[in-house]
């Protein structure tokens, strides 16, 4: 006769008890998914797959966080408004919760649903922070292109390399003024060469405007030394070297190269002829500025400052006349002086024809018509008429202030 096993009643009973809460807790995120994938009862859905992460039995289940970022997916994507008010940031919520399932999932059980919503998630953020670009909602554009990149960052992927939306994300952190940030996705972008000359320059701005010099520096060579060619590089490393720094000649070998890649471009001779100027060397400045002039007459800066040059030679000359107590030899400096004041002029005079309005260049022209009116009764008139054009727009400008106040 065979034995019976006999399962006592308390047993029987919690056995049945531990199975039914089993799949109870499951059935949590189960009919959340089932609610969301009908996009129904998302508020129902959103509290049932939270209950399942407090849950023993599904709160380290891949499957909970799975369903997780699906519902707060499917939030995001709800017309109705209702849902939509039911949680703040669902779609970044959704892929915080979809990359902890996919950490989760040792047995790969969700990756291939979680790959899936990857792609839509990626969009989504793009088309996000585009949108908020456009709106000026510069924090918003960029929190949505740092998301779009980490999801990029997923194995679905497979390494791509997201460089557009890298150099979004430091526009968008350079209209925050969070230097530190723009310069972080500039250096990603230019590391894949996106933008090219440009983004070296915007690297170059972002380590200067958060204080790190050396780093702009840095950046300011990199960008030569992959596009030398490139203008707007040269012409930020020589800015750089003329405005903020105190050896103006290190950016001679960049000049150099300059000419060499753009032989007829005038700025970078007349950009030579202003280190020269910072350096004292002045008949090389002038040399300098004189080549850029061959390639372009009409190079205001080269004119204003090659006339410049010639008027300081003449203004030294005249105190080391004043100085001088023998009144032949004070003859022969203030004639020498003049002739530097007579050379100034035709400069000046150019410099005004292409700039008419120019007061800078007003001024030095009224004080060398003055300093030559013994010389001939004609700069006595030109000084009339300069002085009063500098007089009508310095009260021009004086009544614009005074409206503007």
């Amino acid at each position: 006769m065979k034995k019976r096993t006999i399962l006592f009643p308390a047993l029987i009973i919690g056995f049945i008890a531990m199975v039914i809460t089993s799949c109870s807790d499951k059935m949590y995120v189960n009919r959340a998914i089932t609610w969301a994938e009908n996009g129904e009862r998302l508020d129902t859905a959103l509290k049932s797959v939270e209950k399942a992460t407090e849950l023993e039995e599904t709160k380290n289940w891949p499957k909970t966080y799975y369903g997780k970022g699906y519902v707060y997916q499917k939030i995001y994507e709800s017309d109705n408004s209702e849902f939509k008010s039911l949680v703040e940031d669902p779609l970044f919520k959704a892929f915080d919760a979809y990359k902890q399932a996919y950490e989760m999932d040792e047995e790969d059980k969700f990756k291939g649903s979680i790959d899936a919503a990857m792609f839509n998630l990626h969009k989504y953020f793009i088309n996000d922070g585009v949108n908020a670009f456009k709106k000026s909602e510069y924090d918003e554009a960029f929190r949505n292109f740092k998301y779009a990149l980490e999801v990029s960052d997923m194995p679905v992927f497979e390494n791509r390399v997201d460089t557009a939306i890298m150099f979004n994300a430091g526009i968008a952190a350079q209209n925050m003024k969070d230097w530190n940030k723009a310069a972080k996705y500039y250096e990603m972008a230019a590391k894949h060469d996106y933008g090219e000359a440009r983004t070296y320059v915007l690297l170059k701005n972002a380590y200067l405007q958060a204080g790190d010099t050396s780093r702009a520096v840095e950046a300011l060579k990199e960008g030569f030394n992959k596009y030398p060619g490139n203008n707007n590089m040269i012409a930020s490393l020589i800015n750089h070297y003329l405005l903020n720094t105190d050896h103006p000649e290190d950016a001679l070998q960049y000049i150099q190269e300059a000419k060499k890649q753009h032989p007829e471009n005038a700025q970078y001779y007349a950009a030579e002829g202003q280190i020269y100027d910072q350096m004292k060397e002045t008949e090389k400045a002038k040399e300098s500025y004189q080549q850029a002039l061959e390639r372009d007459p009409k190079l205001h800066m080269a004119l204003y400052n090659l006339g410049v040059l010639y008027y300081n030679e003449g203004v030294d000359l005249v105190t080391k006349a004043n100085k001088t107590k023998d009144d032949q030899e004070y003859q022969k400096i203030r004639s020498k002086a003049n002739e530097q004041f007579k050379q100034a002029l035709p400069y000046m005079e150019r410099a005004l024809e292409v700039k008419p309005q120019d007061q800078n260049v007003l001024s030095t022209l009224k004080t060398l018509y003055y300093r030559l009116r013994t010389q001939d009764e004609k700069y006595i008139k030109k000084y009339k008429q300069v002085n009063k054009k500098l007089q009508q727009l310095q009260g021009s400008s004086s009544g614009q202030s005074e409206s503007g106040q």
